[in-house]
C-alpha cells in the first residue's frame, strides 16, 4: 500500500485505473449492449475499491469511507435532483418538437414505467457516482475547488469514449466528430449540476438520484420520440443534443450563482463579532 499519495494523486490514480478498465471492457467485454454497459459501470466501483483497499489504506479507516458521502441522505435536495434533469430534457425535447425534428408516441403506462425506471436506473447510477462524485470530486476539490465539478464531469465523459468509439453499444447515431464533442460538453456542464448537489447536500444520494433521473427520463423520451431523421435528432436533443447542452448551461449558471451567494453570506456571518 502507498501511504504518501496526496489527495490529487489519489484522484488521478483512481482515474487512470478506471479509464484503463473501461478500455479493457470495450475491447474484450460481452457483445450485448446492456451487459457491456453494466460491466462498464462496475469499472468505476472497482476503481474505488482498489484505491480504498489495495493501493491506499484509506478503506481501513472510517474517515476513508465517510468521504464518499454515503452517511447522509441529503433529503432536502432530492426534489431538485428529480426536477432539474427532468426539466432539462423536457426543454430539450420540447425544442426538438417545435422544430419538427421529433413527434411522439407515448404508451398509456409511460408515467408508471418512468417511476420504476428512475428507481432501477438510480441503483445502477450508484456504481458510477460512488467513483465520480463520491471518491474523485472531493480529491480534486482539494486543489481546484471551483474547477473540480466541471473537470470531473469532463473526465466522466471521457470515460465513456471507449464504448462510444470502439463499440456500437453507446450513442451510436451521428458523426463521431460532432457527437463526441457535444457529448463531452453535456457531461462537463452536467458535472456542475452534480457537483452542486454533492457539495450543497454533503451527500452522494442526491447525485445518484439526479443521474438516475436523467438517464430514466432520457430513456422514456427517446423511446417515445419518433425522429424524422435520427442523426439530426442526435445533434439536436438527447444526451448529445445542442438543446440539452443549452438547458444544462442555464441550470448550471443558476446553481453557480446560488453557490456564490451562499459563500458571500457565509463570509458575512463569519466576519460578524
Amino acid at each position: 500500500m502507498i501511504r504518501s499519495l496526496t489527495e490529487l494523486q489519489k484522484g488521478a490514480t483512481f482515474y487512470v485505473i478506471t479509464l484503463g478498465l473501461a478500455v479493457l471492457v470495450a475491447l474484450f467485454g460481452p457483445t450485448g449492449t446492456d451487459a457491456i454497459q453494466i460491466l462498464n459501470m462496475l469499472t468505476v466501483t472497482a476503481g474505488v475499491l482498489l484505491m480504498l483497499l489495495v493501493i491506499t489504506p484509506d478503506g481501513y479507516h472510517r474517515a476513508g469511507w465517510a468521504q464518499l458521502g454515503l452517511q447522509r441522505a441529503g433529503w432536502r435536495y432530492w426534489p431538485l435532483a428529480l426536477l432539474a434533469p427532468t426539466a432539462v430534457l423536457v426543454v430539450s425535447y420540447g425544442a426538438a418538437t417545435l422544430l419538427g425534428v421529433v413527434s411522439w408516441r407515448f404508451e398509456p403506462d409511460t408515467l408508471i414505467n418512468l417511476a420504476i425506471n428512475i428507481v432501477i436506473i438510480s441503483f445502477f447510477a450508484f456504481f458510477e457516482e460512488i467513483g465520480w462524485r463520491g471518491y474523485m470530486l472531493p480529491k480534486l476539490e482539494t486543489g481546484y475547488p471551483r474547477l473540480a465539478p466541471a473537470l470531473v464531469g469532463f473526465l466522466h465523459g471521457v470515460w465513456h469514449l471507449p464504448l462510444m468509439l470502439l463499440t456500437t453499444a453507446y450513442n451510436p447515431a451521428g458523426d463521431r466528430l460532432i457527437v463526441v464533442p457535444l457529448f463531452l460538453a453535456v457531461l462537463t456542464v452536467a458535472g456542475i449540476l452534480y457537483g452542486y448537489l454533492r457539495n450543497a447536500s454533503g451527500s452522494l444520494w442526491p447525485v445518484v438520484i439526479a443521474h438516475g433521473t436523467f438517464n430514466a427520463v432520457l430513456g422514456v423520451l427517446a423511446g417515445a420520440a419518433v425522429a424524422t431523421n435520427p442523426t439530426t435528432a442526435a445533434y439536436i436533443t438527447g444526451e448529445t443534443g445542442v438543446f440539452t447542452l443549452l438547458a444544462l448551461i442555464i441550470v448550471a449558471w443558476v446553481l453557480t450563482r446560488r453557490s456564490a451567494v451562499r459563500r458571500e453570506d457565509d463570509l458575512v456571518r463569519q466576519s460578524k463579532p
